[in-house]
């Protein structure tokens, strides 16, 4: 089921056109099949529109926070001139996306289809 549920940010701080960039964002990714939920977060890693409750958003975007951050943490050992542009985690029953993308950060989990895991 989704929740749609928006955390307007102050017109402030993002553009009409930043706004417009997140709410086309999310469109795309709904109509994708195979969706489960969809979860976009501000630059302070805030849910601002997401498919979730509100507190089960807030609790799994610190958790993908702190996953995407680990993993930058991690890259910049190896190659500190590389930068993530996506991060995807699959599991026998879901797969999580997590894409930053200059100020926001969508993550997506999908049902994963997958014909080989039994």
């Amino acid at each position: 089921m989704m929740h749609n549920i928006f955390h307007p940010v102050p017109v402030h701080i993002w553009s009409k056109r930043t706004i417009a960039y997140v709410e086309e964002v999310y469109r795309q990714i709904q109509q994708k099949p195979d969706i489960a939920d969809i979860m976009i977060l501000n630059s302070k890693g805030n849910p601002i529109k997401t498919t979730m409750e509100k507190s089960e958003a807030i609790q799994f975007a610190g958790l993908y926070e702190s996953l995407r951050d680990k993993a930058t943490m991690g890259l910049q050992k190896i190659d500190p001139t590389d930068e993530i542009t996506m991060l995807r985690i699959r599991t026998t029953k879901n797969e999580s996306l997590i894409v930053p993308d200059g100020k926001i950060t969508v993550v997506v989990i999908q049902n994963a289809k997958d014909l080989y895991c039994k």
